[in-house]
């Protein structure tokens, strides 16, 4: 039996979406199965597959932000909070028109 999908790296990448924010990603649209791909802009390596927009677009701001502590560091509640804050901003800012901004 033959196996389910594509096969490995095969994409139909129809749409790109590039933006200064969002550095070092940019954003492939696969609409044949409406997904969208995280690849790293310089190596158009794919590093995650999402099925919104809004989750991929908070994946690449919170890699930028929100402190992870992988790196061993200890960080205050306010420090992380001050992240979180700056993340939602950002998600706001790019993801709300601005005819739906208050004015």
């Amino acid at each position: 039996m033959a196996g389910k999908g594509r096969p490995s790296g095969s994409t139909t990448r129809t749409c790109l979406i590039k933006d200064k924010s969002l550095l070092p990603y940019e954003i492939h649209v696969d609409e044949t199965t409406h997904t969208y791909l995280k690849v790293v802009a310089e190596t158009q390596s794919t590093t995650g597959y999402y099925q919104s927009l809004p989750h991929l677009i908070k994946s690449i701001l919170k890699e930028k932000h929100v402190p992870t502590g992988t790196s061993g560091k200890v960080y205050t509640l306010k420090e992380y909070m001050t992240a979180m804050a700056v993340l939602a901003d950002e998600m706001k800012e790019l993801l709300i028109p601005n005819h739906h901004k208050a004015i």
